[in-house]
């Protein structure tokens, strides 16, 4: 209600029209899609959005911390000397990541089909628009059961060639609301200061005060 953003009630199921589907085809966006990405794109070797929420995931006191899309690595990482254990979950490995720190586990998976490892705390960035409508409801499924705790940064704009589902703020904390009843918009960015590029905080856990 604070941010004026009308929201599904949590039981109901999605509304199609709410589902902005920028790629008809995605065949082609596998996993060697992706290790293509991590070899060869800089962006993808550089950018890893969820070192900058580091703080507000630890004030949570996790000790295992499951990130969905580790990518280049550099969150599990950076996080690695505060907690007992990281599982770094992703379908390509990136180069940057082979050498990692013990207590980082990386475990190759298509979280569609495969297990997501539990944890404390099951966090994200990026990475759930990269999955089709069709799967998208499994996929935030066994991540709200793999940990009591989520936080999830979801990028809500067409980025012109990955993001295969695309839906405002309301929409995902609708779908979230259907696995996670504590679920909450946590914050709305833009992005680049973009207001075409909307970013959505959407998890369980209450931010420390700055």
């Amino acid at each position: 209600m604070k941010t004026g953003w009308r929201v599904e009630d949590p039981l109901s199921s999605q509304v199609s029209k709410t589902v902005i589907r920028p790629r008809q085809a995605s065949s082609s966006i596998d996993a060697s899609y992706y290790q293509r990405l991590h070899e060869e794109d800089a962006g993808y070797m550089a950018n890893n959005w969820l070192v900058a929420e580091q703080a507000v995931i630890l004030s949570s006191k996790p000790k295992t911390v499951v990130e969905v899309g580790c990518g280049n690595g550099e969150f599990s990482r950076a996080i690695a000397g505060s907690v007992r254990k990281v599982y770094a979950v992703d379908w390509a490995l990136s180069p940057k990541f082979v050498e990692r720190p013990q207590n980082v586990l990386f475990w190759k998976a298509d979280i569609t089909k495969d297990k997501i490892p539990s944890g404390d705390i099951t966090c994200s960035a990026d990475v759930l628009e990269h999955f089709s409508a069709e799967d998208l409801t499994r996929v935030v499924g066994k991540c709200a059961t793999s940990s009591s705790l989520q936080y999830h940064v979801i990028a809500c704009y067409d980025d012109g060639h990955s993001h295969l589902t695309v839906m405002p703020p309301g929409a995902w904390l609708a779908l979230w609301w259907r696995f996670c009843p504590r679920a909450r918009l946590i914050r709305i960015d833009c992005r680049r200061n973009r207001p075409d590029q909307l970013v959505c905080v959407i998890g369980n856990i209450t931010p420390p005060s700055p």
